[in-house]
């Protein structure tokens, strides 16, 4: 987990500013089953930190009333299971690794929605996924 918080302390824009690399590590390693790595033998591609949020938690970051550039509010939304991922710090060296993490994340949550901020935070990338049904017969 630390070199994994290093890369994203380092690499992700403004992050710095506004975070300690103390408490980034500590959302990292608290939130082990929440985290999405890319790499490419030992070399970083990609990674991220996801949540789960209900709906009207999604609704208040999309409009924002809740701030994910405070550690406190990261903490209290990575508690929510709702059905809508959204990644914080993602960071890849293009599509085909933000896909492959993607991918992975459909897999293991089945979310409604993905969504995450471009780094500066101007635009909210937002998909909404067709569910998958299970059928028993």
């Amino acid at each position: 987990m630390i070199e994994l918080s290093k890369y994203i302390y380092e690499n992700y824009p403004g992050l710095k500013n506004k975070v300690q690399y103390w408490q980034l590590l500590s959302l990292l390693d608290k939130n082990e089953d929440k985290v999405i790595i890319v790499k490419e033998g030992n070399v970083f591609k990609g990674a991220a930190l996801y949540v789960r949020l209900t709906d009207d938690t999604f609704w208040k970051l999309h409009y924002g009333f809740i701030k994910i550039d405070n550690p406190q509010n990261i903490q209290q939304i990575l508690n929510e299971k709702g059905e809508n991922i959204h990644f914080l710090y993602l960071l890849a060296d293009g599509i085909k690794t933000i896909l492959k993490g993607l991918r992975e994340v459909m897999i293991k949550e089945n979310p409604k929605t993905i969504s995450w901020f471009s780094p500066d935070m101007s635009k909210l990338n937002n998909f909404k996924l067709k569910r998958r049904e299970l059928c028993l017969q």
